[in-house]
């Protein structure tokens, strides 16, 4: 190699690489580009969280980056992919190094990021469950849908634990009936029903209203009409087995009285 294409190739400018983040200057990893990430996802947003938010309930200072125009949240394709085959399947383009998600709520893709991101402590409450099953649903996240899934259950034994059987408040049962019906929770669904089958005199009025209420599929109403129907049925039963045992009593007596009257006669 001549003298001369060595001192061009050396007074070139080598090509700046991506800074690495670290854990200590306070930032959410994804909020700016790193050697990590290689796909950027672009949300709307007018603010978005610029600190580490703390998900095992401190409260923490965070301030707040202002755009106009999409934001972009950085990570590894190979993160999205081997997670979702929905992200496998849009990131096949090695040459596709953005992914629109105006269309998502942006702090839903946090929580989202911040549960797929292994750099980021992270665990996932009643609260978060509920932003992240859509996506779950969506982008076919198997393992995250189930451990939503499991937080919710979870959430609503503590419940029973704190509350009698059918004293739960009925705003917060619906809420939970309304998740595991949309998600088939099965599990979690036939706790919900059990509350609304033994919901006390005062929330009788909102178990009524339930079937009223659109969000509720027309599969768990015939439900719940049917097992408060077979219940009505075992309380009539009871009800006339109880009757039939009184009459019989009463004939009995009566039958001996006919007879003791008439020994008396003679």
């Amino acid at each position: 190699m001549s003298n001369r294409r060595r001192n061009m190739i050396q007074g070139r400018e080598k090509p700046q690489l991506p800074p690495i983040v670290t854990e200590d200057d306070g930032e959410l990893p994804f909020m700016k580009q790193d050697f990590f990430s290689d796909v950027a996802l672009i949300v709307k947003s007018n603010e978005l969280p610029s600190t580490i938010v703390d998900h095992q309930g401190a409260k923490p200072t965070t301030k707040s980056q202002t755009t106009s125009s999409g934001k972009k949240l950085y990570t590894a394709r190979c993160l999205l992919a081997y997670n979702s085959p929905v992200f496998e399947k849009a990131l096949g383009n090695a040459k596709k190094h953005e992914l629109d998600l105006s269309n998502k709520n942006c702090d839903d893709i946090v929580e989202l990021l911040c549960y797929l991101d292994p750099r980021v402590p992270y665990t996932i409450t009643a609260q978060t469950a509920r932003q992240l099953l859509p996506l779950a649903e969506e982008y076919e996240m198997l393992k995250l849908r189930r451990n939503c899934e499991n937080v919710l259950h979870a959430a609503f034994s503590e419940l029973r634990k704190e509350y009698h059987l059918g004293h739960i408040p009925a705003e917060i049962n619906e809420e939970y009936l309304i998740l595991a019906d949309r998600y088939n929770f099965d599990t979690l669904l036939s706790m919900c029903t059990d509350e609304y089958m033994n919901c006390s005199s005062q929330d009788s009025c909102s178990a009524k209203n339930l079937m009223n209420i659109e969000t509720v599929s027309e599969r768990v109403k015939l439900m719940i009409l049917k097992r408060k129907l077979s219940r009505l049925n075992l309380a009539l039963e009871r009800e006339k087995k109880f009757r039939n045992e009184a009459e019989n009593e009463l004939d009995q007596v009566s039958s001996r009285k006919r007879w003791s009257n008439k020994f008396e006669l003679y």
